[in-house]
């Protein structure tokens, strides 16, 4: 998919940049600015766990996104960290993926991960530009940020990320009937533990 549109793009003598082009298209085909269309999209992008695992009518990546961050503000303030560094991890984390779809654990593994951050980086970047190129790389450090999993606030928003997928599973399993036992306990327990350091 990557390549046929940088097939395309070198075709008609424009940047190669596939993850440019691909924002360009969406903006032009709808009017939007990047990240107006992006947020568009994520309302749309499906969690792929729980198609792969037959869920009917999955959430949205959106939908985690916005029940991850009113955890993040919850449990950051409960425990003295920065909860708007926590929020803005939890909303900016999967924004990447309007581009790149929603990519499992599985497929990540496949790919090298120098090649994602780069990817989802750039994409980060393009996407906030309309705030200023300061603005952006304070959203790209922020991200990587909680790529590196390097502070309080992002091993905290990485064990939110864990416990709402098995809050969800276990919704699920509960209104679907579907057996979702493999997201919904892992081998500590049902809550992953939180580590401030």
């Amino acid at each position: 998919m990557q390549e046929s549109r940088a097939r395309r793009a070198g075709s008609r003598g424009e940047k190669s940049s596939t993850v440019q082009l691909r924002i360009g298209e969406d903006c032009e085909e709808n009017g939007l600015k990047p990240l107006a269309s992006a947020l568009m999209l994520l309302k749309r992008v499906r969690r792929s766990g729980w198609l792969d695992a037959g869920v009917r009518q999955p959430e949205s990546v959106a939908d985690h996104s916005f029940s991850l961050a009113v955890l993040a503000m919850v449990e950051a303030e409960k425990r003295g960290l920065d909860c708007l560094k926590a929020v803005k991890m939890a909303l900016i984390h999967d924004i990447p993926e309007s581009y790149t779809g929603d990519l499992t654990p599985r497929i990540k593994k496949r790919i090298p991960a120098k090649l994602l951050e780069s990817v989802e980086t750039s994409v980060l970047k393009q996407l906030f530009a309309e705030l200023g190129p300061k603005h952006a790389e304070e959203v790209v450090n922020v991200y990587r940020e909680y790529l590196k999993d390097c502070s309080p606030e992002a091993r905290l928003v990485h064990m939110l990320d864990k416990k709402e997928m098995m809050l969800e599973a276990c919704w699920l399993m509960h209104s679907q009937r579907v057996d979702l036992r493999k997201f919904a306990f892992r081998r500590h327990g049902f809550i992953p533990r939180f580590r401030s350091r």
